[in-house]
């Protein structure tokens, strides 16, 4: 008896299976409905780590699909390629691929260094602008010295420089000065940023100077690249590229 009151609780505690049209639902004893949705089967997202990579893989894999493919750069250091929704399977949208810029050095919104690293951040971590080899020379002229006396004024630094005991330089160092640091896919041109330098006896600081609008101005260069590589599939509606 009680083996058979035992299953009996089994039996009337399983959810029923119930179809309807399309959908499948499993009904519990008190009364509440809960839909069964089947796993969709998809390729896993292909991480990418380059811009050239993506180009390849648009033209020669993803643009094999049926539907349109959309490209949108979503911040400096990232693009991604999807589908559009799949009504077959349950509006599923696939996305492909998604690069990411990991080799880029970076660059703080506020940096403070000695002069030497400040002289080897420029060598290495920088495009070379005009403003670029004012700073290398400004840096160079600093560590030279033996002798460094500072004035600042709040509005601009004077830096007075005394090599050995008789050669001197007075010169005023200009507040705001545009450089390009390495923070967006090397493949394309570094976006320009302001920076505001201030100069005292432990270093130099740079501070960004432009609210931060490089960033756009790096999503626009990646997007810009990118039309320009996909030219014959953007031009063909195949490919739709966004910021």
């Amino acid at each position: 008896m009680l083996k058979e009151f035992i299953e009996h609780i089994q039996k009337t505690t399983q959810p029923l299976i119930q179809q309807v049209g399309d959908s499948t639902f499993a009904i519990g004893s008190d009364g509440s409905a809960e839909e069964i949705r089947p796993d969709i089967d998809h390729p896993d997202i292909l991480p990418l780590h380059s811009l050239d990579a993506l180009v390849k893989l648009v033209r020669t894999e993803a643009s094999k699909a049926e539907t349109p493919l959309y490209i949108t750069i979503p911040d400096h250091l990232t693009v991604r390629c999807f589908g559009q929704p799949q009504p077959d399977a349950r509006f599923f949208r696939q996305m492909y691929y998604e690069a990411k810029a990991t080799d880029v050095p970076g660059w703080g919104e506020m940096v403070q260094l000695g002069f030497e690293e400040a002289q080897i951040a420029m060598r290495t971590r920088f495009q070379e602008t005009t403003d670029t080899i004012y700073a290398l020379k400004l840096l160079s002229d600093i560590c030279c010295g033996a002798k460094v006396v500072y004035n600042d004024n709040g509005i601009a630094t004077t830096v007075t420089t005394q090599k050995g005991v008789a050669l001197q330089s007075n010169e005023q160092i200009r507040p705001i000065i545009t450089l390009k640091p390495y923070r967006t896919f090397q493949e394309v041109e570094q976006p320009e940023s302001i920076f505001l330098i201030r100069v005292n006896e432990r270093g130099i600081t740079f501070t960004e100077a432009d609210g931060g609008m490089w960033k756009l101005k790096a999503r626009q260069t990646v997007k810009a690249f990118l039309e320009e590589q996909l030219a014959e599939e953007v031009a063909g509606n195949g490919v739709y590229i966004a910021l």
